[in-house]
Parts: C-alpha cells; structure tokens; sequence
C-alpha cells in the first residue's frame, strides 16, 4: 500500500512554523489575546508534525497526521515518555492542549492577558516550555 503525503515538505513546514511564530509574537504585542493562543496552539501543531517527520524519516508528512489533536501528535512524535517522564513538562504541555482547540478561531476575542500570559510560558519556559523542548528535535 502506497503512502499518501501532503504537498508540503518539511521546509515548507518549518517555514509555516516561524510564519505563525511571526504573528503569534505580533499577536501578543497588540493585546489580541485569544487569537495569540490559537497561533500558539498552532505552534505547537507544527512543531509535532515536523518531529514526527523526523521521528518517521521522511520529508513530508503522512496525510494520517493532518489532524489537530495535540496529545495524539505528541503520541505519535516519539516524544510522549519524555513528557511523561518530567512533570513540569507534562503540566506544560497540558495547560496548551487544554487551552486551545481551532474552534478558538469562531470564539471571537474572549481570552484574558493572563490566560495568554500562562500559555505563553508553557511554550517558553526556559527550562520546561513545551516549544523550548520540541525545538531541540525540529
């Protein structure tokens, strides 16, 4: 049975990642706090499914990861254990997937600065943010 990829490859990927990271950073500095935690749920997306490229050795992703459930693409990005094994990771990691959904984008603006504020350091945390540990991997 023959694979089935996206169109994209991972450069393509990657370059959609720091895209998103562009207007997440311009998001936040304008006070557009819900739409700041959608590109970081986004982020957070992309940067899986580039890990999992990588996981997988191939250069495009499978069709069977165009999905948005965060906590499958973690599973599946080889990397689960590792969360599971650091708690402050695993909190991380949960405060993202149990903020963000892509049904943010019909919610118009109805998240808080600090609610944007806690997302943020579970992305960047310097020591356990869920981004600052995917990207040793991307």
């Amino acid at each position: 049975m023959a694979k089935k990829f996206i169109k994209q490859d991972a450069n393509v990927l990657l370059a959609a990642y720091n895209g998103r990271k562009d207007e997440y950073e311009a998001l936040r500095a304008t006070g557009k706090w819900s739409g700041a935690i959608l590109h970081a749920g986004i982020l957070l997306e992309l940067a899986l499914k580039l890990v999992i490229c990588k996981h997988i050795g191939e250069q495009k992703l499978p069709v069977m990861f165009q999905i948005h459930d965060l906590e499958l693409l973690l599973y599946c990005s080889g990397l689960n254990q590792n969360v599971l094994n650091n708690s402050a990771l695993q909190l991380n990691f949960k405060i993202v997937v149990s903020r963000w959904s892509m049904d943010l984008r019909y919610q118009g603006a109805t998240a808080t600065r600090a609610e944007a504020d806690l997302v943020h350091k579970a992305l960047y945390d310097s020591v356990n943010g869920a981004l600052t540990f995917l990207s040793q991997y991307l």
